[in-house]
């Protein structure tokens, strides 16, 4: 076995394996939510959600609001709020694009 063949067989799958953790890593809405201070500003609040306006990208919306929605329909997603558990955000979106957002009140789910 020549050192050239050895040094192919280990090297490149290796060097390949990390081209592709670097590629993977890079996703924006990861980025943004691991920069908040606290896992529960990944939700919106009532001051980012007025600063939302229409023909917004999808991951502007998650700009403002510092974290990714929860996907409820088709190009519709939804956002606690970060304080009242009383209400959510819907944010809908056409091609890539924010059409309407509106505030729905939460009813809570208590067994007792």
């Amino acid at each position: 076995m020549s050192k050239d063949y050895s040094f192919k067989s280990i090297y490149l799958p290796l060097l390949i394996g990390s081209m592709i953790m670097m590629v993977g890593c890079g996703d924006p809405i990861i980025e943004i939510e691991e920069s908040n201070a606290y896992h529960w500003q990944k939700n919106m609040n009532e001051v980012e959600f007025e600063k939302l306006k229409n023909d917004m990208s999808y991951i502007e919306v998650v700009k403002a609001a510092g974290g990714a929605g929860k996907k409820i329909k088709n190009n519709e997603y939804r956002w606690n709020d970060e304080i009242l558990m009383t209400q959510a955000y819907i944010v809908k979106f056409k091609d890539d694009k924010l059409v309407d957002k509106e505030i729905i009140a939460v009813k809570g789910h208590s067994k007792r």
